[in-house]
């Protein structure tokens, strides 16, 4: 049996609702876990020292506030190739459209990362999840979407895999994302692969499946037609939606009961009730509208819409390459109209719901035990120190993961 015990903490942001306010703060506070699960999760005070197994490591927080791990809901971090120079580009006025006649764009992330191995492919998304899990988080999605060829949209897959089976990398959650760049050849062609040979491949490597639903990408009714297929080999549906334009993928997210739809920019208040009353989670990216400099994230009006939020880093190579949950959590305040206290749950409780996970992202006797020991005393300091060291220690399932900061 393995066991940790963190005591010494000055407040203990446990996210859980039945600690009324967010993020429910317990003071003065303990956490005990035995092989990966909370087993107490509250005062110190109320902690009975007999309880604790022999031979616990013991940690002692020395006054600073812990919270749940995070829990990044979209992600694309298995990718190969570098586009900076196209970031300085689009910054000194050039269009999409002109990048990607350039042989910038999706395409050129697509033509590096097709022609990836497994292993290469594996150790680029490694590094990356490294360094999330320095920044705190514990659960990641990881999309495929940069194959666009079959099996080369496999290899992402497979690769995602790997990572999942790393014992010192966050837990991995595989997303399935053929509709993403457009294909070279015929789209019925495409489609008729993706949605027969794709899905029935994806089905043993991914628990979801995603669309980008926009003008220049894919249709509602596309897309709706790759749900539809997925749906019988158990593939639940996410969905890249309103994010440039308004494009109807909020409603159709809301038609097919899918878990969560991602960006939401350009939703209006009309989707974002279908949203609420379809129970689907609302992603909010805010470095990606921070990047594109459209419309911010809509977080105030996804909670005005009785929608649970969740707040997640979408990195990836061409609008938002950041691995820092701590740095979009300050975003979601100063862009989407949360307060620290929602941003602080979206990032985490938030996170497990858009990932359909009911184990993690709140502190509390029977979760899965993913915890960071902060720097500071102040919870607050998540969402205020902007780009700050904040993270000082990570418990990844009820282990002592020493964080990549070397």
């Amino acid at each position: 049996m393995s066991a940790i015990v963190v005591h010494g903490i000055g407040a203990l942001c446990t996210c859980d609702p039945l600690r009324g306010e967010a993020p429910g703060v317990v003071r003065d506070a303990a956490l005990v876990a035995r092989d990966g699960i909370i087993v107490y999760a509250g005062p110190e005070a109320g902690l009975d020292r007999s309880d604790i197994p022999r031979r616990a490591l013991e940690v002692h927080a020395r006054g600073a506030a812990v919270m749940p791990g995070f829990v990044d809901a979209h992600t694309h971090i298995v990718w190969l190739g570098d586009r900076g120079d196209e970031y300085a580009h689009r910054a000194s006025g050039a269009t999409d459209e002109e990048i990607a006649a350039g042989g910038g764009g999706i395409r050129a992330t697509v033509r590096a990362t097709a022609a990836g191995t497994v292993e290469d492919l594996a150790a680029a998304g490694r590094e990356k999840a490294l360094r999330m899990l320095a920044n705190g988080t514990t659960t990641v999605e990881v999309k495929s979407g940069y194959g666009l060829e079959h099996d080369a949209e496999m290899r992402q897959l497979d690769a995602a895999d790997q990572l999942r089976r790393w014992r010192d990398l966050p837990d991995v959650v595989a997303t399935y994302l053929p509709l993403h760049a457009t294909p070279d050849g015929p789209r019925d062609a495409y489609l008729d692969d993706v949605c027969t040979r794709g899905v029935d491949g994806a089905a043993g490597r991914a628990t979801f499946v995603d669309a980008y639903c926009e003008a220049g990408a894919y249709s509602v009714v596309e897309c709706e037609r790759l749900f539809t297929a997925a749906a019988a080999h158990r593939l639940r549906p996410k969905i890249h939606a309103e994010q440039r334009s308004h494009s109807g993928g909020a409603l159709l997210a809301a038609q097919v009961g899918a878990v969560s739809a991602d960006h939401l920019e350009h939703a209006t208040n009309t989707d974002l009730e279908a949203l609420s009353k379809a129970g689907v989670v609302g992603v909010i990216l805010p470095g990606a509208s921070l990047v594109l400099g459209g419309p911010p994230p809509p977080g105030r009006r996804l909670l005005d819409a009785g929608c649970t939020v969740a707040v997640a880093t979408d990195c990836n190579p061409g609008t938002c390459y950041s691995e820092s949950m701590p740095l979009m959590v300050a975003l979601a305040v100063a862009l989407g109209g949360l307060t620290p206290a929602q941003a602080l749950v979206a990032a985490t409780a938030g996170g497990a719901a858009a990932l359909g996970l009911a184990d993690r992202g709140i502190l509390r006797a029977g979760m899965r035990c993913d915890a960071v020991i902060l720097r500071a005393p102040s919870w607050i300091d998540v969402g205020y120190h902007l780009g700050g060291d904040i993270v000082g220690s990570v418990i990844l399932e009820g282990r002592l993961a020493v964080p990549s900061k070397a």
